[in-house]
Parts: structure tokens; sequence; C-alpha cells
């Protein structure tokens, strides 16, 4: 009754778009047929999420899923990255793979845990100075240009 509400389905998203005007972002999607669904149903954003792998022991990871959702959707909605993206590389390769954005979730947390606001701050900058360091050091100045043939570049 906490966690879980298995009578949730895809006629809720329609319930939902009833009930406002805002963008509909719907996280955890994992298989392509599910994302091609949530576009069929008008969703503007997908979140390619195992929610931290909390949920089923041992999922698909995001990483692992984000290729095949991304072709399934073909830039049709924006597609973010979440579960297990720690660095400036993961980010790197989430881009590459077809993400429009990764979620930072854990890494500002700690930060927070360990500094409040300048550590989850601090956190966040070192990321982004690792996805700067990387693009740089597989020959790429801007994450516009990444696409899975920017990977063979990482070596």
């Amino acid at each position: 009754d906490i966690y879980s509400r298995p009578s949730l389905n895809w006629d809720d998203i329609a319930t939902l778009r009833d009930k406002t005007s805002l963008p509909i972002v719907l996280k955890g999607i994992l298989h392509p047929d599910d994302a091609r669904r949530a576009v069929d149903l008008g969703v503007e954003g997908i979140i390619v999420s195992n929610h931290g792998g909390r949920q089923v022991d041992g999922s698909i990871s995001s990483t692992d899923a984000l290729v095949d959702v991304a072709d399934a959707v073909a830039g049709q909605v924006t597609i973010l990255a979440d579960s297990g993206f720690y660095t400036g590389s993961d980010v790197f390769k989430a881009l590459a793979l077809g993400a429009d954005a990764v979620c930072i979730g854990r890494p500002h947390m700690y930060g927070l845990a360990l500094n409040g606001a300048a550590g989850a701050r601090d956190a966040v900058a070192n990321i982004i100075a690792e996805l700067d360091l990387t693009l740089g050091l597989s020959g790429h100045t801007d994450v516009a240009g990444l696409d899975r043939s920017a990977l063979k570049d990482l070596g």
C-alpha cells in the first residue's frame, strides 16, 4: 500500500492528460514496446530507468535499455536516462547512446549529505567537469555532436 499501486495502467495516462496541460514524462520505461506505446499515448518525455535497480533485482540496466528505447521513439519525445549515472563519462555514454539528458540522483544527494547545498553544487560541478574532460579527451567539443560512434573515441 505504501510503495506500489498495482492498479496503475496505460489508461491512467489519458486520465492524467485530461487533468493537466503540463508535459507528461513517464518514468520507468525499459522496453521499446512500452516506449512506443507511451509515444502513441502522447507523453512528451520518457525516463529510461530501472529505479536504481531497487524494484526488480537483476532487471536490465538503464544503459542497456537506452539504445532500444531511443531507436523505438526515433526522436519523437525527449529521452532522459536515470539510474546508475555517477560520472561525467557515464553522462557522455548515455548522451552518445541516445539520451537527451541524464538525471543525476545519488551524487548530488551524497554531496548534500556531506556539505549541504555547497556539497550538492560541488558534486554536480565535478560531474560537469568530468564530462568536459571526457569530451576533450575523445576529440569532441560539444555534447550536441555525440552519437554512438563517439563511444569508439573513448578507447
